[in-house]
């Protein structure tokens, strides 16, 4: 004789939150997700912010088990919008039972989609789709130690919220950092620009805008190096497609000096190097058989970055340039200067 079961078998969980602001509708814990993030006060879209995307999953009935999680990141353009999408090729086994996103730029209090920072309450107004994320600027009363419970985990978050642990560790101590007070402009832009990661400077629809590209990505730090202060790597792997259509990117946060340095590295190493004068301060094209690389120097902000392009995915030199070109932009609207 069968015996019906009571256990659920669903894949996925029902999500908390509705799929658009105004609807009544349930959204889909998968996604897509996408929103748009502005300055509570004046309203004005936030470019450049980071949003950090992450999906749990367990299986076993009754007492469940943890089998991972996924995590996609990507970052607003010029208009403060974000689009992300659940990373398929990554996922683990099991059902699938939360989503939780995080906005995070600093000057600003942290955005989660699960909770409210003023008063850690749970949070109703989500939205899978036209999600509409108002962030209020960063007082001197608000909490350190408070914010970086709050925002959470994760390898992107920590590394935009590594200066916020010193500043939680003298409120922890009770001392005052009035020394921060008195730094220079521009050593604080420097302690800014290092808090740039690569996933911040391109994104799968900007890639697939300027090449045409129709197919899917799994993006991800490369595998050379490990990311640190000084270093960061995203790596847009095409799918189902051989290595000329993935595309990479190198990001070195250097002192001025050693900038210069690293960029004459590259340029002394880097295969069929030609100089050029297309993006920033000084900038070059390499070419190795069907491999294109593109580097360029902002001695301003002291950043070295290097980006790859297969010529599957760059047919043309233009489209590698134009990708240098959009990176480029973006470290201007995350990174201004004179602020």
């Amino acid at each position: 004789m069968l015996l019906a079961c009571a256990c659920s078998t669903a894949a996925t969980r029902t999500a908390p939150f509705r799929v658009r602001p105004d609807s009544t509708e349930a959204g889909n814990l998968e996604g897509p997700f996408s929103g748009q993030v502005k300055d509570s006060a004046s309203g004005d879209p936030i470019p450049g912010a980071l949003v950090y995307a992450t999906w749990t999953y367990e299986r076993g009935d009754g007492v469940a088990q943890p089998t991972g999680s996924a995590e996609a990141i990507a970052s607003t353009d010029a208009n403060g919008r974000y689009s992300i999408t659940h990373p398929e090729e990554t996922a683990p086994e099991g059902r699938l039972t939360a989503f939780h996103l995080v906005v995070y730029k600093k000057g600003y209090v942290a955005y989660r989609s699960d909770r409210r920072f003023a008063d850690l309450g749970p949070r109703f107004d989500f939205a899978q789709k036209h999600n509409a994320v108002s962030l209020d600027r960063w007082h001197s009363e608000h909490s350190h130690v408070r914010h970086l419970r709050y925002v959470g985990g994760g390898s992107a978050l920590a590394a935009l919220t590594a200066w916020e642990r010193a500043e939680a560790s003298a409120e922890l101590s009770g001392e005052r950092r009035e020394a921060a007070s008195q730094l220079s402009s521009d050593l604080l832009d420097t302690l800014s620009d290092s808090r740039l990661i690569a996933a911040q400077l391109l994104g799968e629809s900007e890639i697939k805008d300027i090449t045409g590209y129709e197919g899917s990505f799994e993006s991800g730090p490369l595998n050379d190096e490990a990311d640190t202060a000084s270093y960061s790597s995203q790596h847009f792997k095409a799918l189902g497609q051989p290595e000329v259509f993935d595309v990479a990117i190198r990001l070195w946060r250097l002192d001025e000096e050693r900038a210069k340095q690293r960029f004459s590295e590259l340029s002394e190493t880097l295969p069929g190097v030609t100089e050029r004068d297309d993006v920033a301060d000084k900038s070059l094209l390499a070419i190795e058989g069907d491999i294109q690389g593109y580097a360029f120097l902002d001695t301003k902000r002291s950043l070295v970055v290097l980006i790859t392009c297969g010529k599957g995915q760059c047919k043309e030199q233009s489209q590698l340039i134009a990708l240098a070109s959009k990176i480029f932009s973006n470290i201007e609207a995350v990174v201004p200067l004179g602020r």
